[in-house]
């Protein structure tokens, strides 16, 4: 034991939880489990203290680092050395009555992307780009996997048979509401060229078939408000992450588990519009039946809304793309006389900005930030966050789509087209209202989200530990029998993501041909 207090050496144990995977470590274990590691970084620390586990065995002969003692110390975390292997230390405890702590596994995830088998034809593109490997190949059809998707929409984007598409609402379901309110995302804005004006746009939209409009930058201005607030107050760990992105929320629940205490507590814009059009509508019609409908950029803004374990409920009742209602704004737009023209624009320039990537951080009066697009950038920044790299960052802007939601894939308009139609409302709103705000939340609870983050642990290989430990040591040998090409063959993305197929048994090492020829199959 590297450090000892009376409190220390009294404590008893009877779980135990052993991973070199911090993400598979933030799991619901009982309060008197301690870890069981080879791996030596600070955040070792910081994961243990949220789990409340309150002893680490580091293995393999591995030492603590000081920044790790001290931080054990100071947490009360009792820290000992072994040189035996993570295996021969977890046989050891079994063997003296310790066991595996009860977990518990969230459920009920669905995924908004939709595959056509027929068109399919079992190509390997959207294997390849999926960034959570949630894709496989199987009797030549491409399988995925709900609980491993962000619905970042990167296969619907590179399907050359368009055999992947995003499961949404049509128009016709308007007719199901008495009075209907339309929630356009900001990039709507960028998908025309030489619109008047905003409330040219707004109008055409309107007429498609709706009774208000309320743009999302409503909800948008309010949270960078207070976001700024928050920074001011300097109470949370930072950086902070934003919550704008529920792809990236996704993705740091399955990936980044340990970064989930830096999300900002705030819904989406869109969540935050809706709850607010829809007590207003509520108070001007009682006697209606209130429809809202969102008019989405991409997949990610579908999903939040279908599945339980993201928002309990939602003031959205219905998603309908951008590319679903284009050809009708833009037949409008050119029959609409100007003075037919509505006032409904609502929002400044600091929600409108939210569209392109860097905007959300713009209106947080910091230059302390980092705004960053694309799945596999945004995972090399929380990387290095987790590795405490990143230094004196407050704010963490992160957008799955290039470009923003300008590049969603439900847009029309190319990502840098639109940010060029719509620099050109966000100048006219900057010519009106300049840097003013116009929208504040009138508390906190009107922004907050109604049920916090947590980790999904649907990487674990199972659910009792000693399985999981026996099929990871399986998993290793198998990787090291393959030949490491990554051709992706076999339907999986990687020769590892193959060798854990195997140990959960959905496929076997016959499907690698490299290897059959190797062994003169």
């Amino acid at each position: 034991m590297l450090y000892e207090t009376e409190e220390i050496l009294q404590r008893e144990y009877s779980y135990a939880v052993a991973s070199d995977l911090m993400s598979n470590v933030m799991l619901e274990t009982a309060d008197d489990s301690l870890l069981i590691t080879s791996l030596v970084n600070p955040q070792v620390i910081r994961a243990s203290e949220m789990m409340n586990i309150t002893c680490i065995i580091i293995t393999c002969g591995k030492t603590a680092t000081e920044t790790m003692i001290e931080l054990a110390r100071n947490r009360n975390i009792a820290l000992v050395e072994a040189a035996d292997t993570t295996f021969t230390v977890c046989g050891k405890l079994h063997s003296m009555g310790l066991r595996e702590g009860p977990v518990s596994f969230e459920s009920l995830h669905v995924t908004s992307i939709h595959l056509d088998t027929e068109r399919c034809i079992g190509c390997i593109h959207c294997v390849r780009t999926c960034p959570t490997e949630a894709i496989r190949i199987r009797s030549w059809k491409a399988v995925i996997s709900p609980e491993r998707c962000i619905e970042c929409g990167m296969c619907v984007k590179v399907c050359p048979r368009h055999a992947t598409r995003p499961m949404i609402d049509t128009l016709d379901c308007l007719e199901g509401y008495d009075y209907k309110i339309a929630i356009p995302a900001s990039a709507i804005f960028g998908q025309f060229k030489g619109v008047k004006s905003r409330n040219h746009l707004l109008t055409a939209l309107k007429k498609v078939g709706f009774d208000e409009v309320y743009e999302e930058a409503i909800g948008a201005e309010m949270i960078s408000y207070a976001t700024r607030k928050l920074l001011e107050k300097g109470e949370r760990p930072l950086p902070l992450i934003s919550s704008g992105c529920p792809s990236v929320l996704k993705l740091i629940q399955i990936r980044f588990p340990n970064l989930l205490e830096h999300v900002l507590d705030y819904r989406t814009p869109a969540e935050v519009t809706a709850a607010l059009a829809r007590k207003e509508a509520e108070a001007k019609h009682p006697d209606k039946k209130i429809g809202i409908f969102f008019i989405a950029p991409c997949t990610a803004k579908i999903s939040f809304i279908k599945e339980s374990d993201e928002v309990l409920e939602s003031d959205i009742d219905k998603m309908v793309a951008i590319s679903e209602v284009y050809k009708q704004v833009l037949s409008n737009l050119k029959n609409l006389a100007d003075s037919e023209v509505e006032d409904l624009e609502r929002a400044g320039v600091m929600g409108l900005r939210w569209t392109n990537t860097g905007g959300e951080a713009l209106a947080l009066h910091t230059d302390k930030f980092i705004a960053v697009d694309g799945i596999d950038e945004i995972m090399d920044i929380f990387e290095q966050v987790e590795d405490e790299k990143l230094q004196g960052i407050e704010f963490i802007e992160a957008d799955a789509c290039k470009g923003g939601c300008c590049g969603g894939s439900l847009t029309v308009e190319n990502s840098y087209s639109a940010r060029t139609n719509l620099k050109v409302v966000i100048d006219e709103a900057k010519e009106t209202y300049g840097d003013r705000i116009l929208n504040i939340a009138g508390s906190e609870g009107e922004l907050a989200r109604n049920r916090e983050l947590r980790y999904r642990p649907v990487l674990q290989l199972d659910e009792d530990l000693n399985v999981s430990l026996k099929k990871m040591e399986e998993m290793g040998r198998i990787v090291s029998t393959l030949p490491g090409v990554d051709c992706s063959v076999c339907g999986a993305p990687t020769c590892k993501a193959f060798a854990e197929d195997i140990v959960r048994g959905l496929i076997t090492e016959r499907a690698c041909i490299i290897l059959n020829r190797t062994r003169g199959r």
